[in-house]
C-alpha cells in the first residue's frame, strides 16, 4: 500500500529564505508517496543480522538482502541472465542476493573492509569444507597463551590501546597459527574471521561518526561509557568460525564466484570506463552527506589490514566527500574527463550541478551562517558542496551505463545543518532528470530520521525523510 505525500507531512523544514527548496518541492511532490512496505529495517543492515554470510561482518551501512530481493524481482527484465551493479558495493548485500536470484553482479567498492568481506564470500564458494573442519579445531585447542609471535598489531594513533594486553597476545598468536594454514582460501576465511571480531573483542565501538571508547581503557577519557561485555578473544574467534562453518556447509554450488564481478576502487574513477547501456538496473545506497567519516569507524580494520597514517588520509580523500576533511576534487575529476576524452559529457554534468537553484540556496544559506560564526564547523558548506557535485557526476554516469527501459533504484537519507533539511531526495533526483532519467517516484519511509541533540536543542524536533528514490531511463 502506497500513500500521497502531503505537503504538511513531509515538506522541507521551513525557512523565509527557502523559496527555491520549495519550488523544487513542487515539482517532485506528487512522485512522493509513502511506502508502507518499506521499513527502517529492510533498508539497513538490521534484517542482515541472523543471515548466512552477512552475518560474518557486522557492517552498519548495508541495506537488508530482502530490499536486493524486492527490486530485482519488481524490475527483472525479461531475458536471461540480467545484468546488476551497485557503485557503492559496501559489503555486497546486492551482489550476493542478486547472484542467487539468476543476476550477473558488478559491484564497485574502495572501502578495504567492505572488499574483504566480498572476497571472503567468493573464497567461501570454493572453500574445502573438510579442511575448514581440521583448522576449526586446532584454534580451540591452540595455546594462546603460552605461543610466541613476532606479529604485534600495527596500531594507528587512533586505535592505540584498543585491545587488553591479553587479547592483544591472543591476536598476535592467532596470526602465527594463520602462517601454518597453506591453502589460500582457508587462510583467508580464518583471516578475515579475525578482522570481523575486532570491535567486538576491543574497548571501541562504532557510533556514528566517530570510535566510541569504553572508559575500562587505559586512554584518558571525558565520559565514562561502558560498552557492556568485551569478549574474550579465544570465544568469540571459535564462535565466529563455527558461524562460517554452518554457511559453508549450506552455500548456493559457486554462484557466487561464477556470477560476480568485483570493481576494487572509488566508482568516480571506474564508472567512466565501463561501457554504456551495460546494465538492467542498478541498485545501491551512496554514502550520506551526514560527516560520516568511515575510516574513524573502521579504524581498527583498516589498521588490521595494514593501513599506516598516510594511507588512512589518501583514503579520506578519495572516498565520495562526506565529511568536513574532504577536499575538492573538481580540477581532479577535470583532467581525467580530458585523458579519456571525455570533457563534452563532464561539462553537461557540471552545468547540471550550478543550474540546480535549490542547491545552491542552501549553500549561500550555509555560508551566510558560516560568515556569522554559527557553524560548529566551517567546512560544512564546503562538504555539502563537494558532496553534491561528486554524486551529480556518479548520477549522470549511472545514466549512461543503464539500459533504455532499465531502472536505477537508490536509497539515501535527506540531512539538516543550521536548522535547514537538505532535500537530497529532490536535487540528486533533479540531476536525474537533467543526466536522462525519469523520477518513476520517491518512496518514503513510513518512519523517518531523528536529528541529532545539538540540532534539536536550536532548531526544534523535525522529522527527516528517508528515501527510496526509483529513476528509469526512457526507452
Amino acid at each position: 500500500m502506497q500513500l500521497v505525500v502531503t505537503k504538511e507531512k513531509l515538506s522541507s523544514v521551513k525557512s523565509q529564505k527557502s523559496k527555491e527548496v520549495e519550488l523544487l518541492f513542487r515539482k517532485y511532490a506528487d512522485k512522493l508517496t509513502v511506502n508502507l512496505e518499506l521499513s527502517r529495517a529492510l533498508v539497513s543492515n538490521q534484517a542482515n543480522k541472523k543471515i548466512p554470510f552477512y552475518r560474518w561482518l557486522k557492517y552498519k551501512e548495508a541495506f537488508s538482502s530482502e530490499l536486493v530481493r524486492f527490486f530485482t524481482t519488481k524490475f527483472r527484465p525479461a531475458k536471461n541472465n540480467p545484468r546488476i551493479l551497485d557503485p557503492f558495493a559496501g559489503a555486497g548485500t546486492t551482489l550476493t542476493t542478486a547472484t542467487k536470484e539468476g543476476w550477473h553482479a558488478t559491484g564497485v567498492e574502495l572501502l578495504p573492509v567492505g572488499i574483504a568481506a566480498m572476497k571472503a564470500r567468493l573464497k567461501a564458494d570454493k572453500a574445502n569444507i573438510r579442511l575448514f573442519e581440521k583448522y576449526l579445531s586446532n584454534v580451540e585447542t591452540l595455546p594462546f597463551e603460552l605461543l610466541e609471535s613476532s606479529y604485534r598489531f600495527p596500531h594507528l594513533r587512533i586505535t592505540e590501546k584498543a585491545f587488553p594486553a591479553k587479547t592483544e597476545r591472543s591476536i598476535s598468536a592467532y596470526m602465527s597459527f594463520l602462517n601454518g594454514i597453506h591453502e589460500h582460501d582457508i587462510r583467508y576465511l580464518f583471516w578475515f574471521a579475525c578482522l570481523s571480531i575486532l570491535e567486538d573483542v576491543s574497548f571501541t565501538r562504532k557510533d556514528g561518526q566517530y570510535l566510541r571508547w569504553d572508559s575500562r581503557s587505559r586512554r584518558t577519557l571525558k565520559s565514562d561509557f561502558n560498552k557492556g561485555r568485551i569478549h574474550d578473544f579465544r570465544t568469540a574467534i571459535g564462535n565466529k568460525l563455527h558461524i562460517m562453518l554452518e554457511d559453508l556447509r549450506n552455500r548456493n554450488g559457486g554462484s557466487y564466484s561464477r556470477n560476480v564481478r568485483i570493481i576494487s576502487g572509488s566508482c568516480l574513477d571506474e564508472l567512466p570506463d565501463l561501457p554504456s547501456n551495460s546494465f538492467d538496473l542498478i541498485l545501491t545506497s551512496p554514502p550520506y552527506c551526514n560527516r560520516y567519516d568511515y575510516t574513524r569507524t573502521y579504524a581498527l580494520e583498516l589498521a588490521f589490514l595494514g593501513y599506516d597514517e598516510e594511507a588512512v588520509r589518501d583514503l579520506r580523500q578519495t572516498l565520495l566527500s562526506a565529511t568536513v576533511e574532504n577536499k575538492s576534487k573538481h580540477k581532479q575529476l577535470l583532467a581525467e574527463y580530458r585523458v579519456r576524452g571525455r570533457e563534452n559529457f563532464y561539462s553537461l554534468a557540471v552545468n547540471a550541478f550550478y543550474n540546480q537553484r535549490a542547491l545552491h540556496e542552501v549553500l549561500r544559506i550555509l555560508c551566510q551562517a558560516r560568515d556569522r560564526g554559527e557553524l560548529n564547523n566551517n567546512n560544512i558548506p564546503h562538504m555539502v558542496e563537494n558532496y553534491f557535485f561528486e554524486m551529480n557526476v556518479v548520477i549522470h554516469e549511472l545514466s549512461r551505463l543503464i539500459n533504455p527501459g532499465g531502472h536505477l533504484v537508490m536509497v539515501n537519507d535527506n540531512v539538516r545543518y543550521h536548522g535547514e533539511e537538505i532535500p537530497v531526495d529532490l536535487i540528486l533526483s533533479d540531476f536525474a532528470v537533467a543526466a536522462g532519467l525519469k523520477v518513476e517516484c520517491i518512496w518514503v519511509l513510513p518512519r523517518g530520521k531523528g536529528n541529532s541533540s545539538q540540532q534539536m536543542g536550536a532548531y526544534g524536533r523535525n522529522e527527516l525523510r528517508k528515501c527510496v528514490y526509483v529513476w528509469v531511463k526512457p526507452k
